[in-house]
């Protein structure tokens, strides 16, 4: 099957005409992901299982709800977004990206090829430079966040939560290697599956946004006066959880001082000064009592 040329949204059909026997890969590769569901580092593990089915340099998993962009993470391989230009796209430029216009169009689960969604004639384009933006015609969007690495290929899966929420899960090429339905063929055996446990994974995750009743977030929120960042948050989680700046560096592909960065800034705003004292005021111990 090929994707219509007038029809630049239409998702990606996963092969059919020849549908290869599920492998012990895929197998693998779905029960790793299965296992990882109920974990706060779901996300490395989903760019994982695809990286062992789909080759690619660089991957990005978002959160849209209505008009907001939730939560953005990275994964790199060998390229990088750098924290900076990701907190940028976090901030201000998602709003121009065909993937999210789209997810306001309430576009359906599946895979799409960037250079064709971008061509679908009733998304907005930025015509000029805006901050933090760069105009390039070289681009499959024919721009970029400023400090975006250049020349990549794009394929999207898209995860239809609701009216509300899309989750979309980029996966880049450098040097201008397209994508094409052939790489789907090794994902078809557990395409079904996989969607099912991310469905039922980020279900969980918004639930909890809607209904505050992640009881690690509440505590933090009675502690600070300012909102964390999501970053922030994961951050926060992962100290909590016992992670050295080491591990939560390796978990998040970016460096230590970036943690160290963000922590920083959590701590200024719960009001903490050590991971022991935000313990012993989550656990509701006297501020006297610092260690």
């Amino acid at each position: 099957m090929s994707l219509s040329d007038n029809a630049p949204a239409t998702r990606l059909a996963i092969p059919e005409r020849v549908r290869p026997p599920t492998t012990r890969r895929s197998d693998d590769a779905l029960a790793r992901l299965i296992q990882a569901s109920e974990r706060p580092e779901f996300d490395r593990h989903l760019t994982e299982t695809l990286q062992e089915l789909i080759s690619f340099d660089l991957a990005m998993i978002s959160l849209y709800r209505d008009n907001t962009l939730v939560e953005v993470s990275s994964r790199s391989a060998p390229e990088r977004i750098h924290e900076d230009v990701l907190g940028s796209y976090l901030k201000h430029t998602f709003t121009h990206s065909p993937f999210f216009q789209m997810h306001r169009r309430k576009m359906k689960s599946g895979f799409y090829l960037m250079e064709k969604l971008a061509r679908t004639p009733q998304l907005r384009k930025p015509s000029s430079a805006a901050e933090m933006l760069e105009i390039d015609d070289g681009e499959e969007i024919g721009y970029l966040t400023a400090g975006w690495p250049k020349r990549l290929k794009e394929m999207d899966l898209a995860l239809r939560l609701s009216d509300q929420y899309t989750v979309q899960v980029a996966l880049y090429r450098s040097g201008n290697r397209g994508f094409s339905q052939a790489d789907l063929a090794s994902v078809e055996p557990i395409y079904a599956s996989m969607l099912a446990v991310c469905k039922q994974h980020w279900d969980k995750r918004v639930k909890h946004l809607e209904t505050d009743d992640d009881p690690i977030r509440s505590g933090l929120r009675r502690l600070g006066s300012a909102e964390l960042s999501a970053r922030e948050l994961q951050i926060m989680r992962s100290l909590i959880a016992g992670l050295s700046e080491k591990e939560i560096a390796e978990e998040l592909d970016v460096s230590t001082e970036t943690v160290k960065t963000h922590r920083k800034r959590a701590y200024q705003k719960l009001d903490v000064s050590s991971r022991i004292e935000l313990m012993a005021r989550l656990l509701g111990l006297d501020r006297s009592q610092r260690i």
